[in-house]
């Protein structure tokens, strides 16, 4: 009997010391924890030049999502430490004005969209032409105004950079992967000098096609992704095999599964909202005040070597944190808004999914990610610079940005970064960018490996 016990306390030991160390001290999900942040309203802030490090966070910690709270605080696999390279430089708040042929369409066009309430318990919107279709939300349905503002936020019509997934685990080992990154608005278009509605979009929003190029065991392996125009409608992903020479489409219900092995859910990508609206029950928190890159230094933005040696984004403590030399951060008004999936999607990978979207230009600077227990999960860190649009104006562009996901619970984490600048628009002189009624859909897929 004691033989037997001892055995077994030898088991439940072995076993503990396997857990990662986030099953011992979980964050939950509370509204409290987004409610009790600094009013946008209010003259409360974090004066330009402080410098908050693990020695003084909590000073500052009612203007920073729970993502950072988990890392300072030191209970999770993840931390952020006392390295210099984890200071928040604050500068000053700094505007990002919609560019010209954005605001034009936005001013024409937002009074016809229209939401709509549909059996999932969820709204979708009709109507919707172009730019922001909710520049003043208010009122009762305003969460879902909001929602509908980061859905459709501003896309380029083509676009195409070199990026690079990198894998990091509790041991620190990494995994890369090298990807051609294309990627195209097919309809609701607000470039000068491009349809708004070209007919080779018809019904679709979105594509994003990622190659991989790197490791060569991996090569040529490339996801298309297709978002739908139609809320109701889910998003179609299709997958080019190497080994098979052919494409297959993934399951429907493969929303909440990896993009590419990395910790990116399908419906993480664009920046967290790959995902059907009418699913959810949104709920607006606040409008509060955070702090998040919005001006990052383009110059140190992308290959992430920096002189010296030393590393753009540390790898080990928090990987994906932005070394001081990516830029200043921002004191950023934000409206906070929390996605609970509604019973049409149960089981769905997330039970709480919490948007920080910034109030000039409704993109998103991060999310925290509960799962079905209440548990934080994961969270997307997004770090972001205006980018040009055309030969003389420049602004934020959702996806093509750094960002990293980190997986609380399992102590794994996916940096994603640009290894060159976007090209954008007119700007892309790429073959397979520039022929979307191609590349764009499924068909092109059958060009790889020609």
């Amino acid at each position: 009997m004691r033989l037997g016990l001892c055995r077994a306390l030898i088991c439940a030991l072995a076993l503990a010391s396997m857990l990662p160390a986030s099953a011992h001290a979980q964050f939950k999900f509370d509204p409290a924890n987004y409610t009790r942040l600094v009013d946008a309203g209010g003259a409360e802030t974090v004066p330009v030049g402080t410098r908050i490090t693990v020695r003084n966070w909590r000073q500052y910690r009612n203007f920073m999502p729970m993502a950072f709270v988990a890392a300072y605080s030191q209970q999770y696999g993840f931390k952020i430490g006392d390295d210099p390279r984890y200071t928040i430089n604050v500068g000053p708040t700094v505007s990002v004005q919609m560019f010209k042929q954005l605001r034009e369409n936005t001013e024409k066009f937002a009074g016809q969209t229209k939401l709509r309430q549909v059996a999932s318990g969820g709204y979708t919107m009709d109507g919707y032409v172009a730019g922001v279709p909710f520049p003043k939300p208010s009122g009762p349905l305003m969460p879902y105004q909001l929602l509908y503002n980061v859905w459709t936020y501003y896309f380029p019509s083509i676009s195409y950079f070199k990026g690079s997934y990198m894998a990091i685990d509790r041991y620190g080992d990494q995994t890369n992967e090298q990807l051609d990154i294309d990627q195209w608005r097919l309809s609701h278009r607000s470039d000068e000098g491009y349809e708004i509605n070209p007919s080779y979009g018809q019904g679709l929003m979105q594509s994003s096609r990622f190659f991989v190029g790197a490791p060569e065991q991996e090569k040529y392996t490339t996801q298309l992704s297709l978002l739908p125009d139609d809320p109701e409608k889910v998003q179609e992903i299709y997958m080019f095999v190497p080994a098979l020479r052919r494409s297959l489409r993934l399951s429907s219900a493969a929303r909440c599964a990896p993009i590419l092995g990395s910790d990116f859910n399908q419906d993480d990508n664009s920046d967290g909202v790959f995902f059907q609206p009418p699913n959810f029950k949104t709920t607006l928190l606040g409008i509060k005040k955070t702090l998040a890159i919005m001006h990052g230094d383009q110059n140190h933005w992308y290959g992430g070597d920096l002189p010296g040696g030393e590393r753009l984004f540390d790898r080990n403590g928090l990987p994906g944190w932005p070394n001081p030399v990516t830029g200043k951060w921002e004191v950023r008004d934000v409206y906070v808004l929390d996605l609970a999936p509604l019973p049409v999607i149960s089981g769905y990978c997330y039970g709480h999914k919490v948007i920080f979207i910034d109030k000039e230009t409704f993109v998103q600077v991060d999310l925290d990610d509960y799962d079905n227990r209440g548990n934080l999960a994961k969270a997307q860190l997004i770090w972001h610079t205006p980018l040009p649009v055309n030969e003389n104006e420049r602004y934020i562009i959702r996806g093509h940005d750094p960002e990293t996901m980190i997986d609380w619970q399992n102590i794994h984490a996916t940096t994603s970064l640009l290894d060159s600048a976007p090209e954008v628009n007119r700007m892309n002189h790429r073959e397979i960018s520039n022929l979307p009624e191609i590349y764009a859909l499924p068909g092109g897929l059958a060009n790889i490996m020609k």
